[in-house]
């Protein structure tokens, strides 16, 4: 899939997130761009058991996205293009190669230390690092909270790709879905160039004492205060001995071949070609040739998730109230069933009235196609879905209203919620069971919710607690309490 596709989507859903009313996306037009998106693909099923979502259901999100983005520019902004951070990375390699250019000809001498000579640290360097690359691979952060600090850097670079439209609601809620995904690509990319860096660093300190090696005769020698020729020989000969193998240039094979190498006031060294072409060798085998192998990886890595979208699931409720409406055309209505209510007058109350009718619509995501159904009395259970909830089974999906004033039974209401289900468990719109608490005693009302609760918890349900149709917690939403076939 491509990146700015991807992008589309993230946006779509940080603006459905925050605007549930359809305030600033109306319904209408996501209803519209539901339905286009799905003709277009055929009406195949866009969802099915897998996990995670199928290909079919990501490129229709994505062509739902393109549409909504041509419908309200003004709300989701331009799309900006997705580009791997490559000026950056190119930058990055040439600075390196630059240093490393200089490193060795900073002090112009004519010495090849074989001990402290830059190639030898630039060695100890690598070795380090991929020794702490292998601990972060036997022993990663177990706080997915936390992240490092390239991917902080990952952060600060890509900010600029997140969208930014009037609202700092809105701001942070892209930001929140766009930036992990940026990471997950931006990260493994800044990776591989940091490995390119230090390949070409090495490369720039090879370029550089080879062409000084055409104006000036390095002679090369040791001379240490801790070492003997014994231990020189036995350092240097484990290092450069595979690249004598490869190369055939032989290297001092006893004690006084190395004392032989030692800087003294009448020694200066011998011609040091040899030992540069041995140097130059094991750094290409332990340094440039492994770096861009791991720069390598990273960049396949980086270029794969950046086509990759997230790994969301079929049972995530904005996918499912998406994919709810696209099954059907957004044409099914939802039944309301009203059972058992103590006080009537809350169900004639207009303010509860609309209240419900916008639950329904922040939870299914349609167009306000309530079908109410007459109000069932306690004892009506029985013969319920024959006499007053007769067309409810017409609908796509229902939500099943109780009182807190009535004492939950499971012998009735318990009854009552698993035949709810039984009618409705394999519509598109599902069920959602919800506790009406308007006009209870406020002192005893946390008792009350949490004896609904077990029935509900006893049933396999959630149950969403009402006031008046809005959610006692603002922060709930409403979808995630559907009960769905698994």
């Amino acid at each position: 899939m491509k990146a700015e596709s991807i992008l589309q989507i993230l946006q779509v859903r940080a603006v459905e997130a925050i605007d549930p009313r359809g305030e600033t996306l109306p319904w209408p037009e996501r209803e519209q761009a539901t339905r286009l998106a799905s003709a277009e693909l055929g009406g195949r099923d866009l969802a099915n058991d897998s996990t995670p979502l199928n290909a079919d259901g990501w490129r229709f999100l994505a062509r739902r996205a393109g549409i909504l983005h041509a419908y309200a520019p003004d709300v989701f902004g331009e799309v900006p293009p997705v580009r791997y951070p490559k000026a950056l990375g190119v930058g990055l390699c040439g600075c390196a190669f630059g240093i490393g250019w200089m490193a060795h000809g900073a002090g112009l001498s004519h010495t090849f230390d074989l001990l402290a000579g830059p190639f030898l640290l630039v060695l100890l360097w690598n070795g380090i690092v991929y020794l702490l690359l292998l601990w972060e691979r036997f022993h990663p952060s177990t706080d997915p909270g936390k992240i490092g600090d390239i991917a902080r850097l990952a952060d600060r670079l890509n900010g600029r790709f997140v969208t930014k439209p009037a609202g700092t609601e809105t701001t942070t809620s892209q930001a929140r879905l766009v930036t992990p995904w940026l990471r997950s690509w931006w990260v493994p990319s800044m990776i591989a160039w940091f490995h390119a860096a230090s390949a070409c660093f090495t490369l720039g300190l090879l370029a550089a004492i080879y062409f000084r090696g055409l104006l000036t005769a390095y002679v090369a020698s040791w001379e240490s205060t801790w070492l003997d020729a014994h231990g020189v020989g036995l350092l240097l000969g484990t290092l450069l001995r595979p690249a004598s193998w490869v190369t055939g240039i032989a290297m001092p094979d006893s004690k006084p071949a190395w004392d032989l190498l030692r800087r003294s006031a009448t020694h200066d060294g011998v011609s040091a070609a040899p030992w540069i072409h041995l140097y130059a060798v094991t750094l290409c085998g332990l340094v440039i040739f492994p770096r861009l192998v791991l720069a390598s990886v990273a960049g396949i890595r980086a270029a794969r998730n950046r086509h990759t979208p997230p790994a969301w699931n079929n049972d995530d409720p904005y996918l499912r109230r998406i994919f709810s409406s696209a099954k059907t055309g957004g044409n099914f209505s939802i039944a309301v069933l009203p059972f058992d209510f103590k006080r009537p007058a809350t169900l004639a109350d207009g303010t509860s009235r609309d209240a419900i009718e916008r639950l329904l619509r922040e939870t299914w995501g349609l167009d306000p196609r309530s079908a109410w159904q007459p109000r069932a009395a306690y004892g009506d259970e029985d013969s319920i879905w024959e006499n007053a909830w007769s067309s409810a089974r017409d609908g796509g999906g229902a939500l099943l209203l109780f009182d807190a004033h009535a004492t939950p039974e499971i012998e009735v209401h318990g009854t009552l919620l698993d035949a709810a289900w039984t009618h409705f468990s394999h519509e598109p719109g599902g069920l959602l069971v919800a506790l009406e608490t308007a006009e209870f005693d406020p002192r005893r009302l946390d008792s009350r919710i949490n004896a609904w609760t077990q029935l509900a918890d006893s049933r396999g349900f959630k149950i969403l607690p009402l006031a008046a149709g809005a959610s006692l917690d603002p922060t709930h939403d409403a979808s995630t309490f559907l009960r769905r076939m698994a």
